[in-house]
């Protein structure tokens, strides 16, 4: 019984490796007009794929995948004058400030700090 375990298992990882060796791509189109709108998108057979589109001045659009381990992952981003910006699942995140920190931080900001050397110059 354990031999027929790892060879399914063994079957299942060379099949997986396999999809990948030979996935196409199934959907590919690229779009243009004269004004700088542009849009493209790919899907391959394995699961990877994403789509963009935008003009001069700014873009949106999404990737995806799925790791080895059947995770699907999927980020959807866009990007301006404002810089680059992803969501999702996988994108990490900050932690909260702490409350002191924000604290001092208010603290500093209604407490500007004066400079006893040029104050002294100016009388």
């Amino acid at each position: 019984m354990f031999k027929y375990v790892l060879l399914i298992a063994f079957l299942a990882s060379v099949c997986a490796v396999e999809d990948d060796a030979h996935a196409h791509v199934m959907r590919d189109y690229k779009k243009n007009d004269a004004h700088g709108h542009f849009e493209y998108g790919y899907e391959v057979t394995n699961g990877i794929g994403g789509e963009e589109s935008g003009d001069q001045k700014s873009v949106h659009g999404e990737f995806h995948f799925t790791t080895k381990d059947g995770t699907p992952v999927k980020v959807t981003y866009t990007a301006d004058e404002n810089g680059y910006h992803p969501q999702g699942d996988v994108i990490p995140t900050a932690p909260p400030t702490p409350p002191a920190i924000l604290r001092a931080l208010e603290y500093i900001k209604n407490h500007p700090r004066v400079d006893k050397d040029k104050e002294y110059h100016k009388h």
